[in-house]
């Protein structure tokens, strides 16, 4: 067989060189122009002064606690929907292969050695004895096939677009991920601090009212009390309990959860203990963040940048189906050798070629061609509205967690002195019952607001921790300081688009019509 490579030549010096040549000058694309779905932006869109304290994308540092950093690292690592996520990333790259395939020449090798034997009762065939020709033959055959569809309508490059427009929404909602991940993780741990707090609170409260109630049961006995304030007495020892079963499972289900944010195995998730770091009240407040929108919220959120790659490969995706509605020409060419023995195969009489140009056209296909069309028109207004929705849900989280983290701080610092408060509260309440200047319900009541302002100022803290969270979610992972190198997102999305950018400008790029 002779090699295909050497008659390469041969073949594209023919006229079908210039009508390749040709081709590829005048190709056009069919995708519609695209453009970046219009919305009114806020008055306050400016850029945001950090003066000196910068938003660093490994945010999580700022609480000082290596244990929550040390959980947010292994969940970032470990976490089997970033796992996924990654499969996602490559098998989309994978389908940019195929597609940067489709744009050069389909070369296939055949070979087959065939036998056969004739019949001497067919019609016109004159005996073999007479004929002197043998009743069986045998062919072998060895041959290059190679075709290459010309793409007068961008219809391959327009498929090249898409898939690597999916590749590009891939890798970025990768990182959103990443982003939600790692406030995920920090959000649970906060959870669990706050659930430790309240199981504390829970059973220092119990211990406290079963001794009241060890008390109170002697004064029952001698008569000093009524039945009615002892089995008052009796209920909140019970109410207290039932609080640290409560605050126990939360607890339980906090570690549980934060296990499986962290991917552990299930027999750590079973058998290993979530580990602390400070409690949830010695935790620092990291400063409040800057009010105000970054410029730049559109190209900073990883959701709102995969939302519009998802449009630019809907958007390139019509330009395909339009494309179904015109001629599809392909180049063929074939090049092998065809011989009755094995021996005389790779002999330059056994040789033969051909080249020669196929088309095809849709004459009826019942509307199949348009359907399409008008399913990839609809996908790319469904691919808008999620745009638009993703863009409007961004601002709600700027808005919301701005607020939240405004006042976050206000509402501890008031928790806290009610606590204070209620605590003098009880103190005093229990001298007067004690001495009867009170009844038994108003020791009662101050110590039922004391307990539920103790568990309510757990939840507080855990709230102005999570409402840092969630600014540096709601931006898109925070700002970066001047010369240093980002821990976080780990893919670099600016590198591949640059990068894919580049593969499209060596391609020969189609003008739009």
């Amino acid at each position: 067989m002779t090699v295909f490579g050497k008659t390469a030549g041969m073949m594209f010096k023919a006229p079908a060189f210039v009508l390749t040549l040709t081709v590829l000058l005048s190709a056009c694309s069919l995708a519609p122009h695209y453009d970046r779905p219009d919305q009114e932006m806020p008055k306050q869109w400016r850029s945001v002064d950090m003066g000196s304290a910068p938003l660093h994308t490994d945010w999580w540092n700022r609480f000082n606690d290596p244990v929550l950093s040390e959980m947010v690292e292994e969940a970032l690592k470990n976490n089997q929907d970033l796992a996924e996520s990654m499969a996602k990333i490559e098998s989309a790259a994978a389908q940019v292969g195929v597609g940067t395939a489709a744009l050069a020449p389909a070369v296939s090798g055949a070979g087959s050695a065939m036998a056969q034997g004739a019949s001497e009762k067919s019609a016109n065939t004159v005996p073999f004895n007479q004929s002197k020709l043998s009743r069986s033959t045998t062919a072998y055959q060895g041959a290059l096939n190679a075709s290459w569809e010309l793409d007068f309508w961008g219809k391959v490059r327009n498929q090249y677009t898409m898939l690597s427009d999916v590749l590009m929404s891939t890798v970025i909602g990768h990182e959103a991920l990443r982003l939600s991940v790692a406030g995920q993780t920090a959000q649970g741990y906060f959870a669990l601090l706050a659930q430790d707090m309240q199981l504390e609170t829970a059973r220092r409260t119990l211990v406290s009212r079963e001794e009241s109630f060890r008390i109170y049961t002697a004064r029952y006995k001698q008569g000093d009390i009524t039945e009615l304030d002892w089995q008052r007495a009796r209920a909140e020892v019970e109410t207290a309990r039932a609080q640290v079963h409560t605050s126990t499972v939360a607890v339980d289900s906090a570690e549980a959860g934060l296990a499986v944010l962290l991917g552990r195995s299930p027999r750590d998730i079973m058998d290993r203990s979530m580990k602390r770091g400070n409690a949830i009240n010695l935790l620092p407040a990291p400063p409040v963040l800057p009010a105000g929108l970054p410029s730049d919220l559109l190209e900073r959120r990883p959701d709102i940048r995969a939302a519009e790659f998802t449009i630019m490969a809907y958007n390139a995706n019509i330009g395909v189906a339009r494309a179904q509605f015109f001629p599809s020409i392909s180049l063929t060419g074939m090049l092998g050798t065809l011989s009755a023995s094995v021996g005389s195969l790779f002999t330059g009489p056994a040789g033969m070629w051909n080249y020669g140009v196929t088309g095809s056209v849709p004459v009826l296909d019942f509307g199949r061609n348009w359907y399409n069309l008008k399913d990839a028109e609809a996908q790319k207004k469904a691919a808008i509205a999620v745009y638009r929705k993703t863009v409007q849900t961004a601002f709600e989280d700027i808005r919301t967690s701005l607020t939240s983290q405004r006042e976050a701080d206000h509402i501890v610092r008031s928790m806290q002195v009610q606590v204070e408060s209620l605590r003098r509260a009880v103190q005093l309440a229990s001298l007067q019952y004690a001495n009867g200047y009170t009844d038994y319900l108003t020791v009662l009541d101050a110590e039922r607001q004391l307990f539920a302002a103790e568990l309510q100022l757990a939840t507080s803290l855990r709230d102005r921790l999570n409402s840092v969270v969630s600014v540096c979610m709601a931006l898109g992972g925070g700002w970066q300081d001047a010369g240093t190198t980002p821990s976080f997102p780990i893919v670099n999305t600016e590198k591949l688009l640059d990068e894919q950018t580049s593969a499209k400008k060596t391609t020969p790029a189609p003008k739009a019509q």
